[in-house]
């Protein structure tokens, strides 16, 4: 089929002599108190490593999972958001594959009877609308945290992230440009910080995603070529500057008489390449069978309505435009210019991952002429915020948190002085009333000394809700440690 002939995309293709198709797999985190079968905490965020986890999640014989009603509504909330149908019989099955951040063997998940379906987001690139399928979203739990010390041999597991709920929310291939790929998954992030069934941090692994990548000369979808996945994604950054890469590379393949092979590749942004991982899998390896110690769901319309209500009751952000990314762009880029490589990658990570950031940047310009002037008075705001806060002196929740504020054409950097001294981080006030909290807790203080790290969590939560938030978590969960220690 003939370049004329292929269905019209938004945005000029990368190679005009390939026709890119992309499919994305996003895994949304629910901010759920307890994990998917269990009663473990959800939140590790101030615990230790291995301290927020029991036999259930580690897949000790003889445990029995049980389902997670909060996770199930969640699924429900945002299932409606993405305008997809609710399935009425619905149930998890085994996944079963080996490794070394899957204790159980097998990963509870759902495989021919997804919870959600045949959904759709509206996006819009350079003016102009497009709709995205979705195929299915099921839910699942998450596996756990593989962590690789530099110049090691060896790598770490921390088992506190097994179990989390994830609901997977897997598109139609409807995608064929950077442009599309991206708006998209902007467009699902929004609507699932809207309806609040997400944190949404990226840094922490709340939204993350895969993307399927093939290139063809022709457009038929009979006539695809070998579908490549990018594994683990947390920024749409990375996302867009990924998939430039990779179908370059598999041009370049192409051009040179190569062959693309189906497979899993990682991305380097340090090198802003793409690597090979492993073969691609595909479903019958993973040995899919009903969850025999799980009972089938029958979703009703009573455990519907009220998330429709919710539904029907929210606003959606608008859609991204392209000047936003450009003023996001010209930001960082003078960041990058004036200051070190972290503060450019914080104020990256603000301005990608954040609502209420870009909505601030897209008032910025809504109200004035987006001349280089504003953007650079928003660009220095933004750099002396992010260098407190990557030096400790503001603690990254509360930069985070003034982050929209800073996003304006008037010097705001005075501020962050002020800001920093309604934080509690001198030592001596620390203590004295970490000291009264831990006191006030004995049993917390009995269960560290017999080796639950996740008391020292939940002592540090009593000092944050104490403090009403002032206090520096960073400074308040290593006195914590050191007091706990002198008492044993």
């Amino acid at each position: 089929m003939s370049a004329s002939k292929r269905p019209a995309t938004n945005t000029k293709p990368i190679s005009p002599k390939y026709y890119p198709t992309i499919g994305v797999e996003i895994h949304c985190q629910l901010n759920t108190a307890s994990k998917m079968f269990c009663a473990c905490d959800n939140d590790s965020r101030s615990a230790a490593p291995n301290t927020n986890i029991c036999p259930i999640c580690l897949g000790f014989p003889g445990t029995l999972p049980t389902i997670n009603r909060g996770a199930i509504e969640r699924a429900i909330l945002l299932g409606l958001g993405l305008n997809a149908q609710i399935t009425e019989q619905t149930k998890f099955d085994r996944k079963n594959y080996f490794y070394p951040d899957l204790p159980k063997g097998y990963q509870i998940t759902q495989f021919d009877q997804p919870i959600v379906r045949d959904g759709w987001v509206e996006i819009e690139t350079e003016g102009k609308p497009l709709k995205i399928g979705i195929e299915r979203a099921h839910l699942e739990e998450d596996a756990a945290k593989l962590i690789h010390p530099p110049d090691k041999d060896y790598s770490l597991v921390d088992y506190n992230r097994g179990g989390t709920p994830l609901l997977e929310i897997v598109s139609r291939p409807d995608m064929h440009s950077l442009a599309e790929a991206r708006a998209y998954l902007q467009q699902v992030y929004s609507i699932a910080m809207a309806l609040g069934v997400t944190d949404g941090n990226m840094e922490q692994g709340n939204f993350k995603f895969d993307l399927n990548i093939s290139i063809s000369p022709d457009s038929d979808p009979s006539k695809l070529g070998a579908k490549v996945e990018l594994k683990n994604l947390n920024s749409f950054r990375f996302a867009e500057k990924a998939l430039h890469y990779e179908i370059k590379r598999q041009t370049e393949l192409l051009d040179g008489g190569g062959k693309i092979v189906q497979e899993t590749r990682g991305y380097n942004d340090a090198r802003g390449i793409t690597f090979s991982q492993r073969s691609k899998e595909d479903a019958h390896d993973y040995r899919y069978f009903p969850e025999p110690d799980l009972p089938p769901l029958v979703i009703t319309e009573e455990m519907i309505a009220p998330q429709r209500s919710i539904v029907d009751q929210t606003a959606f952000n608008e859609l991204p435009k392209s000047a936003l990314d450009k003023a996001k762009m010209a930001i960082v880029q003078i960041v990058k210019q004036e200051s070190d490589g972290p503060i450019a990658a914080i104020i990256s990570n603000w301005l990608d991952n954040d609502i209420a950031s870009a909505q601030a940047l897209q008032k910025l310009m809504d109200e004035n002429k987006p001349d280089l002037a504003i953007i650079t008075t928003a660009a220095t705001n933004l750099a002396a915020l992010a260098q407190a806060s990557h030096d400790g002196s503001l603690s990254s929740q509360k930069a985070r948190q003034l982050v929209p504020s800073f996003i304006v054409a008037t010097d705001r950097r005075a501020e962050i002085a002020t800001s920093a001294a309604g934080e509690i981080s001198d030592d001596a006030e620390l203590e004295k009333i970490i000291r009264q909290v831990i006191d006030a807790n004995p049993q917390a203080q009995s269960d560290f000394a017999a080796g639950k790290e996740r008391a020292v969590g939940f002592l540090v939560g009593q000092v944050m809700a104490q403090t009403h938030g002032q206090a520096n978590p960073g400074k308040a969960n290593a006195l914590m440690r050191k007091l706990l220690q002198e008492k044993q």
